[in-house]
């Protein structure tokens, strides 16, 4: 091979000195500082930021953009551009805004206010905004946002109350929707009636309240010294502020009662329970027997799961432990036959002295199946009573015949614990509930404004506790009808007006017409006698008139609508309004009284978080701040979450009525019957 083959893949090089060789590519600046920065035109080594002026070295050889980088972090100018409205930013269909994927402007306001309310909501203390990683996650999730001081916060925090504050003052100042909310909660010095009194008149006063229609208390002796101070102070000042003379004002809380009730039949608790208590205290006192406990469920493929270990002071807490205790029956039986430990724990003495009792037999297991059945009643009932996202007050009065069932049966039992426990229940039952004299009548009125029950079941309820055809019936429906009516008359008088009358008005034809200014006037404002007994004449007939058509009226049969949601009993007052226009202004107030003073109560629990260990500086008035704006901003939320669900149905009947329009069932199809 020739020596010029073998260089033939070599570079050639230039045959004339004076060839210039060839000029690399310039490639643009790939930095997103060059967005920021603009070279110099008279030094390309030099750049100027376009927001500020501020000039810096962009060699490529010397120093590259982190300078500029740097820069950007700082510069005012940049960030207030940022900060603008031209920045957009990007929130998905996960958000509150309709639509998915929508363009949202990014507001520092915004995001502060936002702030603040998640660490009410939340319960943060105020200097989480000073967290490393809450930093952090601002830095990566909204880097532009500029994270406030905790002093900042509080400020904020303040400001929003005083803001809901007053929103909500207003609410209740213009519209008469029902809504829960907790507008004080403040420290007092002492417990006694007059001083709970004061209190809840300074509260009133702060909120410009100037009527009540109940007040719901457990039963201390104090509250009933508060209700006796409060009636007379409230009459003094107004003689409307009180519905009927205060006589139903006091709601004794029905979850206390019940407690009391049970309680007072578990104070002498049978040896049964001892047993089975015994039983579930060896399992739960150390990890090596409930790992032994578990390995015999495993043998007797009884589904995994564990037993719990009750409070002897609160009778729930024993109606769960046997409730768990009876679906490992099988397992404890075992135990006693196979496990040696386990016996010889029951032969030693307790810490009395005492030989334990236990382990629990087959008679110790029936009579807790028993007793289960028996405390569901209770345990369901104390539910039912706590609810507090719900209409409580139409169903409580069902609840308590329940309760009056269970414990009149349980008194013919075979059993003489069982038989003892119903007669200290009873007792206890007559001092808070008993028909005629003791039970608020206000919430078997309540079970009435029921449309599904009306008097049909309130009649059922009494022929079922006294018995079909007992005076005492008759006597209960007299009561109760008296207090219907009393209350409808007060608010035919207290409402009555043009729009109100105007329908009931209509189907009256016995009654003379009178001037149409009188009408609208209130019975108590007539100077002519004669005037004033044609009003009153005319509003009695109009009361009994609708009433009756109420009480007469078939029962609503309640249907199952599009999402499941169970039957909105306000919604149905709301909807008939104009067919019942004095009933539904009475529904809408007698149907709020809360039957239960647990909500109101976990205001103190809330309390107890906001005030921790490591916030135990905060003062009277800013735990209070933090307490109602928290129940303010979740009842928002709540109230969001409502109205989508009233969308979400509204748009699924829409598309049934669509779908039935364009589909119509076949003529086989409509004489078949299901």
């Amino acid at each position: 091979m020739s020596k010029r083959n073998t260089t033939s893949n070599k570079r050639k090089e230039p045959e004339s000195p004076t060839e210039s060789p060839k000029t690399k590519r310039k490639l643009p600046p790939r930095s997103p500082a060059w967005n920021v920065f603009t070279r110099l035109e008279k030094d390309e080594n030099r750049c100027s930021c376009n927001y500020c002026g501020k000039i810096y070295s962009c060699n490529p050889a010397t120093c590259g953009t982190s300078n500029m980088n740097t820069h950007m972090k700082k510069c005012k100018a940049y960030l207030d551009h940022v900060e603008s409205d031209s920045q957009n930013v990007l929130v998905s269909s996960g958000g509150r805004t309709s639509g998915a994927g929508m363009i949202k402007p990014f507001d520092q306001n915004v995001c502060r206010q936002a702030t603040v309310k998640m660490i009410i909501i939340d319960e943060l203390p105020f200097s989480f905004v000073e967290n490393d990683g809450f930093k952090h996650f601002c830095e990566m999730a909204v880097p532009w946002f500029t994270i406030p001081s905790r002093r900042t916060i509080t400020r904020d925090a303040v400001g929003l109350y005083r803001a809901e504050k007053t929103a909500l003052k207003t609410i209740l100042s213009r519209n008469r929707q029902a809504m829960s909310r907790i507008i004080s909660f403040s420290p007092i010095p002492d417990h006694k009636g007059e001083t709970i009194a004061n209190q809840f008149l300074r509260s009133l006063d702060d909120w410009g309240i100037e009527k009540v229609f109940s007040i719901t208390l457990d039963n201390a002796s104090a509250n009933d010294k508060a209700i006796t101070v409060l009636k007379e102070r409230l009459s003094n000042r107004n003689s409307d502020a009180l519905m009927m003379n205060g006589d139903f004002m006091h709601i004794r809380c029905c979850a206390h009662i019940l407690n009391l009730i049970a309680n007072e039949g578990l104070d002498d608790i049978s040896k049964s329970i001892i047993s089975v208590r015994n039983a579930v205290k060896y399992v739960r006192s150390s990890n090596s027997r409930l790992e032994s406990f578990k390995r015999w469920v495993e043998v007797e493929k009884i589904t995994r799961g564990s037993v719990v270990l009750d409070c002897v002071t609160r009778w729930n807490s024993t109606y769960l432990m046997l409730k768990s205790a009876l679906k490992y029956k099988v397992a404890f039986d075992r135990m006693a036959d196979m496990d040696k430990p386990y016996d010889a724990w029951f032969k030693e003495l307790d810490s009395n002295g005492k030989k334990r009792k236990g382990p629990p037999m087959a008679i110790d297991w029936d009579k807790a199946r028993h007793m289960v059945r028996f405390l569901k009643a209770f345990y369901d009932s104390t539910l039912a009573f706590s609810s507090s996202i719900k209409v409580t007050s139409n169903g409580c009065y069902n609840e308590i015949c329940k309760i009056q069932s269970s414990v009149q049966s349980m008194a013919f039992s075979d059993d003489s614990d069982l038989r003892d426990m119903a007669s200290s229940m009873k007792v206890k039952f007559d001092k808070y509930w008993e028909g005629t004299e003791k039970i608020n009548k206000i919430l078997i009125v309540a079970g009435v404004l029921d449309p599904r029950r009306k008097m049909v079941f309130t009649m059922f309820s009494f022929e079922l506790i006294y018995g079909k055809g007992n005076p005492k019936c008759i006597e209960m429906k007299e009561l109760v009808m008296g207090v219907l009516e009393k209350l409808f008359k007060i608010y035919s008088v207290r409402y009555a007006n043009s729009n109100l009358q105007s329908s009931a008005a209509r189907d009256c034809e016995n009654v003379t017409q009178v001037h149409q200014d009188s009408e609208s006037m209130e019975v108590d404002n007539i100077d002519d006698p004669f005037l004033k007994f044609m009003v009153a004449k005319k509003t009695s007939l109009e009361v009994v008139d609708e009433l009756q058509k109420y009480l007469k009226d078939e029962l609503h049969v309640t249907t199952e609508n599009s999402l499941g949601l169970p039957f909105d009993l306000l919604d149905w007052w709301k909807t008939n309004s104009s067919k019942y226009p004095i009933m539904s202004l009475m529904a809408r107030e007698i149907l709020a009284v809360p039957v239960s003073s647990v909500a109101s109560e976990s205001a103190f629990s809330t309390g107890g978080r906001i005030l921790d260990q490591y916030r135990s500086c905060l003062t009277p008035d800013m735990v209070e701040a933090l307490v109602l704006t928290q129940d303010w901003l979740r009842a928002a939320l709540r109230s969001e979450a409502m109205k989508s669900l009233d969308n979400l149905e509204e748009e699924n009947k829409f598309l049934d009525s669509l779908e039935e329009e364009f589909n119509p069932p076949s003529p086989t199809e409509k004489n078949t019957i299901p």
